[in-house]
């Protein structure tokens, strides 16, 4: 593959998540996606960061710091409003169990419904969320004591049902329109590993070893292909290397480690398959375009896990 080339898939990798934080930059208003398909990841590209995975606010921390919370959130979201935005092929309103509200839109391709995008989520004149008694009472069921709800219920966004709607309009034409052209090829490859048996187990192997000092050789033996071959295959179907595969996976990992915990540089290198920092981090900044301690800098959560 030509420098030219591996520039513009280096461009093109993480132009959904940059679509997403343009999108709260904008607006103001938190947007996570649900990848019903993994069909980020199955494409050969890195996976979007777990930061847009899932409603991440206070006050949705604390909805979800209870078993019922967390299971009101599960059916609610996850097996409520996905399933019924494959139903529907198109953008609606949403009101969680928690009584905010939100824009929820599929992302969908050759008719297949790959993944959901929610914008939200707010307190709108309308949603239940609107009513400060109905909010303790919600709390008080779910094992949250009213209390500790309000002060990241009062810091919740605020905003009409109309312009929710107007910007969830809008976060669906950019969507669907991303999904069309950048990511035409990308969901091409997840289609075409599908089809490939080869190919998808040896994806699955990866995932269940990219922290081993793996090599074709070893993946070649699981599926019972060539070295030689497999090569061929896998670079043909996912447009690029196997090590080029290998590397992104492991540096989307590392990132979630810098995220998420106070690990040494060092030690998250080695955890996901580098035995040498130095070598982990000249790779790390071709993905990233930043070193690690400056990702860390930059997006490290509060309170991180030492480990």
């Amino acid at each position: 593959m030509s420098e030219k080339s591996d520039n513009k898939q280096a461009l093109s990798v993480n132009l959904f998540q940059e679509l997403l934080e343009t999108i709260e930059s904008l607006t103001g208003l938190r947007t996570v996606i649900y990848d019903r398909q993994q069909w980020t990841a199955r494409a050969g590209r890195p996976t979007i960061d777990t930061a847009f995975s899932g409603h991440r606010c206070e006050f949705c921390a604390l909805i979800r710091s209870t078993d019922a919370g967390t299971e009101g959130c599960r059916e609610s979201d996850v097996e409520g409003a996905v399933e019924e935005a494959g139903r529907r092929g198109e953008p609606f309103v949403h009101i969680c169990h928690a009584g905010l509200m939100e824009v929820v839109m599929p992302v969908v391709y050759r008719s297949e419904h790959v993944a959901t995008v929610f914008c939200g989520q707010v307190v709108t004149e309308t949603c239940p969320a609107a009513d400060v008694r109905w909010v303790q009472r919600r709390a008080r069921e779910l094992g949250i004591a009213p209390s500790e709800i309000m002060p990241a219920y009062e810091a919740l966004p605020r905003m009409s049902e109309e312009k929710l709607v107007q910007i969830g309009k809008l976060v669906f034409l950019a969507v669907s329109h991303l999904a069309e052209t950048e990511s035409r090829a990308a969901l091409d490859r997840a289609l075409a590993i599908e089809r490939s048996q080869p190919i998808r187990r040896a994806i699955d192997y990866v995932e269940g070893h990219f922290r081993e000092p793996i090599g074709i050789e070893q993946i070649a033996r699981h599926v019972d292909l060539s070295p030689a071959y497999l090569s061929r295959l896998f670079h043909k179907t996912m447009a690029m290397t196997f090590i080029d595969y290998l590397t992104t996976r492991r540096i989307a990992e590392a990132k979630e480690m810098l995220r998420r915990t106070s690990m040494s540089m060092s030690d998250v290198a080695y955890s996901v398959g580098y035995s040498h920092q130095s070598y982990f981090g000249r790779k790390f900044k071709q993905v990233t375009g930043q070193t690690p301690s400056q990702y860390r800098l930059l997006n490290q959560i509060e309170n991180p896990t030492p480990r």
